[in-house]
């Protein structure tokens, strides 16, 4: 899947190092090339870059990795909003609006959640165990 997902990026994105490995950056994500026909994707989401679960990658196999990237980032903000209002921190007036706008930015895109993508993809295997278990 992850070949696939490589071969549908755009070539002129592409970021070549000196030392000749290749990589592409979308918000929260970079996918290299780590060998023929080997690759990765990575969360870049904190400073030690993680592989991203494998529901997430069949996400972006039936997607793309841009609305993977939107969703990350809508999840992002939205969890962060939610924070706010639980917590009944004070913060300040250009905080809460720089997110609500980050928010609005989303509404004419179709993104969904990340919970919402792990309850369809990320169940599969459970369903496929109990389907196993009731025959």
């Amino acid at each position: 899947m992850l070949s696939v997902l490589w071969r549908s990026l755009d070539s002129q994105d592409k970021v070549i190092f000196l030392d000749g490995s290749e990589h592409y950056f979308i918000p929260r994500l970079k996918m290299e090339k780590v060998g023929d026909n080997e690759y990765e994707l990575l969360y870049t989401t904190r400073d030690v870059y993680s592989p991203v679960e494998d529901f997430l990658v069949e996400y972006a196999y039936d997607t793309s990795l841009r609305q993977l990237s939107d969703s990350l980032s809508y999840s992002n903000a939205f969890d962060r909003m939610e924070d706010i209002e639980n917590d009944g921190k004070e913060l300040s007036d250009r905080v809460v609006e720089a997110l609500k706008e980050k928010l609005d930015g989303f509404k004419n895109k179709n993104v969904i959640h990340l919970n919402q993508i792990k309850l369809n993809y990320g169940n599969e295997q459970r369903e496929d165990s109990e389907a196993i278990q009731e025959v």
